[in-house]
Order: structure tokens, then C-alpha cells, then sequence
């Protein structure tokens, strides 16, 4: 497998970086939520499932840049960060409901990050005046 140049440079950037870390924790709060009460199997348990393996799969493609990449997250982000509201409403449990504003966070700074412009270089100066 090769990769050209832009997609080494966009691999090295901070902000992407970030990004999948940020991609990876909220796989890893699907997991943690697959493994949590209630035990039956339903539709929150599907939720989890697909969500969590939809997260690990745009955070290892990611680094390509595709636009589409990025849209599908946002989609992703924004369904889960609706349904934390549902949660909260349906579910009394305070640990749940605690748990809910980490998650909340880790959603708003990656649709951030994703979708706020980077600001250009600037350029160097070329002498003195």
C-alpha cells in the first residue's frame, strides 16, 4: 500500500491526530457500554455495536482526507449526540446520566475540530524594512 504525499502530510498534522484519539475514545465508550447494564440484548445493545464499529472503521480512514469521511463522522456525531438526550430522559440511573456529559464533550470538540477552518500559514517575511 502507498501514500502520496498530501496524505503524509495531513497523517502529521495535530489536529487530525487528535481527531482519531478522540475517534478511538468513543469506540472504546461503545465498548464500555456493550459490556454495562442492562444485559439483554436490544436495541441499544445494536446501537453500540454498529456505532462502536463504524467509529473504529472512520478512525482508521481518517487519515485519507476523503470529504465523505468527514460527513459520515458529523452524521455519526450527531445522531449519538441527540440520543444522549434520549438516555438521559429514559434512563434515571445517575451513574448513566454522569457518564453521559464526558461523551457529550469528546462529540462537540471532534464535530469542532472536524469542521472549523484551519487558518493559513503566514507568511515569512522576505526582508526588513
Amino acid at each position: 500500500m502507498t501514500r502520496n504525499a498530501a496524505t503524509l502530510r495531513t497523517a502529521t498534522d495535530p489536529r487530525l491526530r487528535i481527531t482519531i484519539v478522540l475517534t478511538w475514545v468513543l469506540v472504546l465508550e461503545h465498548l464500555y457500554a456493550l459490556v454495562t447494564p442492562p444485559y439483554q440484548l436490544g436495541v441499544e445493545h445494536a446501537f453500540h455495536l454498529s456505532f462502536g464499529i463504524a467509529y473504529a472503521w472512520l478512525a482508521l480512514r481518517l487519515p485519507a482526507g476523503r470529504p465523505w469521511h468527514r460527513n459520515l463522522l458529523t452524521i455519526l456525531l450527531a445522531v449519538q449526540f441527540v440520543g444522549r438526550f434520549f438516555v438521559f430522559a429514559a434512563i434515571p440511573d445517575t451513574w448513566i446520566r454522569i457518564s453521559l456529559i464526558p461523551g457529550a464533550l469528546v462529540t462537540l470538540v471532534l464535530v469542532t475540530l472536524l469542521w472549523v477552518a484551519r487558518r493559513p500559514p503566514v507568511p515569512a517575511s522576505t526582508g526588513s524594512r
